[in-house]
């Protein structure tokens, strides 16, 4: 029990709650800079000077800069896949992401209901075995992907927008169901 307090009060250090972004507006507006919104407070601690307040601000600050996630999975030359906060990181931003993982990542995440982001990204990743080819093939799309213009990958995220909604929505629902889901067994 005192893992699972721990676990959460480090979660809702990297997450405000609800799980809000300050930066919505860049994905749906003609305006890059959405300087002008303001950061999210957390009302439990608002008022107070505290350093968890503050990287919260700056961990927000910093989604509001790219529009996708290059997501490092904490195993990648494994035999089976691992769905980590890292994973959770991007879908909660409202980000598309490419995961530098185990091969079958985006199929798990699939699996579970969201959503990704084929064909504006390959992710033909996803299903090479071989680690090597699996890298080469990742660095291949990056290096394509960061010859598209700051206007082309905001269009980009606009097409998507209902796709980023829905794996947002997706994870609360998901998140509800399955606690919901491990009460009832016991």
């Amino acid at each position: 029990m005192q893992f699972h307090t721990k676990a959460l009060k480090v979660f809702h250090r990297i997450y405000p709650e609800p799980f809000t972004r300050i930066n919505e507006a860049w994905n749906f507006s003609n305006d890059m800079d959405s300087s002008d919104q303001k950061p999210y407070k957390n009302p439990l601690i608002e008022g107070k000077s505290n350093i968890h307040q503050t990287s919260k601000n700056l961990y927000c600050e910093f989604y509001k800069n790219f529009a996708i996630d290059i997501v490092t999975e904490t195993v990648y030359n494994y035999p089976y896949t691992q769905v980590t906060e890292k994973t959770i990181r991007p879908i909660v931003h409202k980000r598309m992401f490419i995961i530098v993982g185990s091969p079958g990542m985006l199929s798990l995440l699939q699996s579970k209901g969201f959503k990704t982001f084929s064909p504006f990204i390959n992710e033909e990743y996803d299903t090479i075995q071989d680690p090597h080819k699996r890298i080469e093939c990742i660095v291949e799309e990056l290096t394509r992907i960061s010859k598209f213009s700051i206007d082309e990958i905001r269009q980009t995220m606009l097409q998507y927008k209902d796709t980023l909604k829905h794996n947002y929505d997706h994870y609360h629902w998901l998140c509800h169901n399955e606690i919901e889901q491990i009460v009832n067994k016991l």
